[in-house]
């Protein structure tokens, strides 16, 4: 019987690789026609199952009556079962048009590229998932992943736009020179700025359209959690998992094709495969190898569903999809670990992971988690989802807006908050630099009330006087989010 912790399991994966490296490789590649070995799970009739065993791939399954005595694969070895398995010889990298705001993990995004199939003179774009959002090292600036061939599709190169949902529409014609790259920028949310395709990876990062102020990010509004995922209760990205992934593990993933979908490892190590794309044969080795869960008829992933991540149990990123069979029976995902050390990412919980400045996503994640305890608070929550992009854009780049936010203090406001959503004694100033609470609130309410959109406005006239009296009144920032979550 497997293992119910990962922790068991992962033990019991380590035991049987030793075995494997003991002496057991060895044999099992020595018979007819077995080319790779791996610790996985026994598939029966193309379904994974429960026991863990020593997988042998080939690339003709033979009956034992086709092959010497000598020359067939015990049903054991060192007393762990065998399983052959046979290597399709066919993959396909895995390649909802509803606009996503904030963006998040498990939505489509697309180079906007076209092409004219000239089968069909039709044209069309490719269209692949973006999987989470990550720190780029080299600068600090927050990007999205997704894979290699999904930001470079139809010849997409690094200084590229990605767009989320499609392009503005235009016209095509037979006549126009394709491939046809976009000319409007509009819903462009990302910039490519570097690829990797290697034997492990087959990612790709854009810089998200943001940009920095002194007091927090705007531009295009993002939150590192997943549609939907609904693992262990929750959305968000718990950062990478410690340990590599092992055969038997539950993983999930949301892609833009199959939407969410909850599969099992069948082994961490599959076989190395060629994939053609444009003219080129890529070769990648060592891949984890997922099927959907018992039970389920779907497949775990499919054509479009290229940059989904793939997360644990506790929302822990493991691996990058990329690949599925021709029959879509099964899919590949490289492992997180090479992808971050080839893109030069880290992948943290949170917003924190993916912001310039911790303090203002200190007081972002300890806000989400207040208000979403009372009735009250959610519909906050809900408010704060749908104003905060159009608020800090105003606060960056309406000049009268930005003039109040600083006369009043506001970077000093929103970095106290922030130091007391952190720690919880910590006593809110009354004023800052002589400005007041009451000062600063109603500065700030009558600016954006003025410049804000119509449902900015609507909103604050609904809202405005719980939270003047939460903000002016309250002493911690803890005290604060109670006053205004349970209005």
């Amino acid at each position: 019987m497997m293992p119910e912790s990962i922790s068991a399991l992962a033990a019991e994966n380590r035991r049987l690789e030793d075995l494997m490296d003991s002496g057991a490789r060895e044999r099992l590649l020595a018979f007819s026609g077995v080319f790779h070995t791996a610790v996985g799970l026994k598939e029966i009739g193309g379904r994974a199952t429960d026991i863990l065993c020593f997988k042998t791939y080939v690339h003709t399954k033979k009956s034992v009556d086709e092959l010497p005595p000598d020359q067939v694969v015990p049903p054991t070895v060192d007393g762990v079962p065998t399983d052959v398995t046979e290597v399709p010889t066919e993959f396909r990298f895995a390649a909802d048009d509803s606009a996503h705001r904030p963006l998040v993990g498990g939505i489509q995004i697309t180079n906007g590229i076209k092409v004219l199939d000239p089968g069909t003179l039709k044209v069309r774009s490719s269209r692949g998932t973006l999987g989470c959002f990550a720190t780029r090292t080299s600068d600090g600036k927050p990007v999205l992943l997704t894979n290699w061939h999904v930001a470079t599709a139809n010849g997409g190169r690094i200084g590229d736009s990605l767009f989320q949902p499609l392009p503005e529409p235009e016209e095509d014609r037979i006549e126009d020179d394709f491939p046809k790259r976009p000319k409007s920028s509009k819903n462009a949310v990302a910039t490519i700025v570097d690829v990797k395709v290697t034997e492990k990876v087959d990612g790709a990062i854009a810089r998200v359209n943001t940009c920095y102020s002194s007091c927090c990010n705007c531009g295009v509004g993002f939150r590192n959690t997943v549609r939907d995922l609904n693992v262990g209760g929750g959305d968000a990205i718990a950062g990478i998992a410690p340990a590599p992934v092992v055969a038997g593990q539950d993983v999930f993933k949301v892609g833009r094709a199959t939407d969410r979908r909850a599969g099992k490892v069948v082994t961490a190590n599959y076989p190395s495969v060629s994939i053609p794309r444009d003219g080129t044969t890529y070769t990648f080795t060592g891949q984890i190898q997922i099927q959907l869960q018992a039970g389920e008829t779907a497949p775990f992933a499919t054509h479009g569903d290229s940059g989904s991540v793939i997360v644990d149990g506790s929302r822990r990123v493991v691996g990058l999809f990329f690949a599925s069979s021709a029959d879509d029976s099964f899919g590949l995902a490289n492992h997180i670990a090479d992808v971050v050390a080839a893109l030069g990412i880290t992948i943290k919980g949170g917003e924190r992971s993916v912001l310039a400045s911790d303090e203002p996503d200190d007081l972002v994640q300890e806000l989400a988690v207040r208000f979403r305890a009372t009735s009250g608070g959610r519909r906050l929550s809900e408010l704060l989802d749908a104003h905060r992009g159009e608020v800090v854009h105003l606060v960056n780049h309406e000049r009268r807006v930005t003039i109040a936010w600083h006369r009043v203090q506001g970077p000093a406001w929103y970095a106290a908050l922030a130091r007391g959503a952190r720690h919880g004694d910590y006593q809110l100033p009354a004023d800052i630099g002589g400005v007041t609470r009451a000062a600063a609130y109603s500065r700030m309410l009558a600016v954006l009330t003025q410049f804000g959109s119509e449902e900015l406005r609507a909103d604050l006239a609904r809202w405005h006087e719980p939270l003047r009296v939460a903000f002016t009144g309250a002493r911690t920032t803890g005290e604060l989010l109670e006053l205004a979550g349970g209005a």
